[in-house]
C-alpha cells in the first residue's frame, strides 16, 4: 500500500511538466492541478505501519482515528525543507501544511488493510459563532474609561489565539506569555518564579488552571511529565516555573530539539493550550476588577 500526503503550494511557480523526485523510501511530486499548485510525498507501507488510520470502538461509539503526526514527521520535515529553500531560491511563498490530503492507495488485492482510502485533514474554517449582542457592544463602549488600557494586553491574547488556531503553537505561547508579562512583571521584562507569592491574581489564576486542567487528559499528562522532568511539583510554583523555562528556551534558536523550531510545532500544543487557559482566567479578573468594591477586592482575587 502507498501512503501519500498532498499539500497546496502557494507562490509564482514556473515549470512546464510535473517534477518527480525519488529519495528512498519516498517519492516527491510537484505538479499543477486545475490552475493550482500541489506537492505530494509518498512511501510504501505495510499492515503494521503507524501511518495507518485505526478503527476504534469506545462505549459503543465507533470512530476512525487518524495516524499521529509523529508517524509521518519525516515526510513533513522533507516538505518543510523544500518550503524553506523554495522561498530562498524560487518564488515559493509557502506550503499549506495545516490542510493536507491523506491517501492510502492499495497496489493489489491484498492491500486493502486501511479503513480509509482518503481524507482531508483541515482546520475548521466555518466554526459555530457566538452571536454578538447589542448589550455586549453597548457595555464595551460605555465602560471604555473604566477598562483603561486593557485593550493593549488583551491584544496579545487576540494575536495568540489567532496563532493557536493556525497551529503555530510556539509563537502563540510566546504571545500569550507577553500578556502575562504585561500584568505581572516586576522588572524590565519577564515574570519572576516567585511572583505568584506577591500577586493574588496571578496565584489564583495559576491554581484555577491547575484544577481545570484535569478535565483535559492530554494536557494534564503533558504538564505532569514536564513537572517531573524538571523536578518540580504540581502546584502554582511548578506551573510558573515551567512557563518561564519555556519562555527562555523558545527565545533562542541554537538547539532545534530544545529551542524555537518551526518544524516541530505539535510538540508545544499543550504548552500553548495551558498558557491560553491562564490568560483567560487573568482576563476575566482584570476585566471585572475596576467594578469591584475596594473592600471586596481580596476576596474577588482569591476566587
Amino acid at each position: 500500500m502507498i501512503f501519500e500526503l498532498k499539500y497546496r503550494v502557494f507562490g509564482k511557480l514556473n515549470f512546464e511538466t510535473p517534477l518527480r523526485i525519488k529519495k528512498y523510501p519516498y517519492k516527491i511530486l510537484l505538479f499543477e492541478e486545475n490552475g493550482l499548485f500541489f506537492i505530494s510525498i509518498s512511501k510504501k507501507i505495510d499492515s503494521n505501519s503507524k501511518c495507518l488510520p485505526t478503527f476504534e470502538i469506545s462505549n459503543s461509539i465507533k470512530e476512525i482515528k487518524l495516524p499521529s503526526i509523529d508517524s509521518y514527521q519525516e515526510m513533513e520535515d522533507i516538505i518543510s525543507h523544500i518550503e524553506s529553500f523554495g522561498a530562498l531560491d524560487n518564488k515559493l511563498e509557502y506550503i499549506d501544511k495545516l490542510n493536507v490530503f491523506m491517501k492510502w492507495i492499495p497496489e493489489n488485492e491484498n492491500d486493502h488493510f486501511s479503513p480509509l482510502s482518503q481524507i482531508e485533514r483541515k482546520l475548521d474554517n466555518d466554526p459555530i459563532l457566538d452571536a454578538i449582542s447589542y448589550n455586549w457592544l453597548s457595555s464595551t463602549i460605555l465602560h471604555k474609561n473604566q477598562l483603561g488600557e486593557l485593550y493593549f494586553p488583551f491584544s496579545f491574547f487576540r494575536e495568540g489565539k489567532r496563532l493557536f488556531n493556525s497551529m503555530r503553537y510556539q509563537s502563540s505561547f510566546c504571545t500569550f506569555y507577553m500578556m502575562l508579562e504585561y500584568f505581572f512583571t516586576e522588572s524590565s521584562y519577564g515574570i519572576k518564579n516567585d511572583a505568584y507569592k506577591r500577586d493574588k491574581c496571578l496565584k489564583h489564576c495559576l491554581i484555577n488552571c491547575l484544577n481545570d486542567l484535569q478535565k483535559y487528559q492530554q494536557h494534564y499528562e503533558w504538564l505532569n511529565k514536564e513537572i517531573v522532568s524538571r523536578k518540580k511539583n504540581y502546584n502554582e510554583d511548578g506551573l510558573l516555573f515551567i512557563l518561564n523555562r519555556f519562555r527562555d528556551e523558545l527565545s533562542h534558536a541554537v538547539k532545534k530539539d530544545k529551542n524555537r523550531n518551526p518544524f516541530n510545532e505539535h510538540k508545544y500544543f499543550s504548552l500553548s493550550f495551558i498558557t491560553m487557559m491562564i490568560c483567560i482566567n487573568v482576563s476575566i479578573k482584570k476585566r471585572l476588577l475596576p467594578f469591584i468594591q475596594t473592600t471586596e477586592i481580596n476576596g474577588f482575587l482569591e476566587r
